[in-house]
């Protein structure tokens, strides 16, 4: 958010006339005076020594509100966007660990993959593929790899997030060696743990 700003610079020169003034019956050579509680002298005086100070307080009011302005709205918008990057990264991330993995190197995979999960899903994920996957993969030599070909976060709340992500996946065994190709999305629900988007819930769309 941008503010501006204008600076008012006002200079009076010259003496005012007034055309209702009675006519000045003294000689030419007698200075009138004017009496230093008058309605006009007053007014002179408010305009040339308080106006500039009360322009002042106003820019001072302005800068004031803006900066106010900035810290409650532009700075939770700029928290909530870098919320969003940081669902959007680990949703992206964690999709593909959970997806991409290779007999020769299983156990460091999982174990990457379970560090992008929390509660109930990491509980299935860990019993799954100690039962499943694990045994498949090393006997059948099934080979896998997941790449996100596109991301966008679908809802947004402090705490928890959605993203949709489309991926593409490649696949091989030794039964197939040749690459099996799939295209598919996932719904991904992130849960704030420990200050960190980890994955609670992956269903495919």
């Amino acid at each position: 958010m941008t503010t501006d700003s204008a600076s008012v610079v006002a200079r009076e020169t010259g003496t005012e006339q007034d055309a209702h003034a009675p006519t000045d019956t003294k000689s030419p050579g007698t200075k009138r005076i004017r009496k230093p509680g008058s309605a006009r002298g007053l007014s002179h005086t408010l305009r040339t020594e308080y106006v500039p100070a009360l322009l002042a307080v106003l820019v001072v009011a302005s800068v004031a509100t803006a900066a106010c302005l900035f810290f409650l709205q532009y700075r939770p918008d700029s928290r909530t966007d870098d919320d969003a990057a940081a669902a959007l990264d680990a949703a992206s991330r964690g999709t593909v660990a959970l997806l991409s993995y290779a007999p020769d190197t299983l156990d460091r995979d999982l174990d990457s993959a379970k560090s992008f999960l929390t509660g109930d899903f990491l509980s299935y994920y860990s019993q799954f593929t100690q039962q499943v996957v694990a045994p498949a993969a090393k006997q059948k030599s099934v080979r896998t790899t997941a790449t996100v070909v596109r991301a966008a976060v679908s809802e947004q709340r402090q705490d928890e997030a959605v993203v949709l992500v489309f991926i593409n996946q490649s696949t091989t065994s030794a039964e197939k060696p040749d690459p099996a190709l799939a295209a598919s999305s996932v719904r991904v629900t992130l849960r704030k743990a420990d200050s960190a988007w980890r994955i609670s819930a992956f269903d495919p769309v």
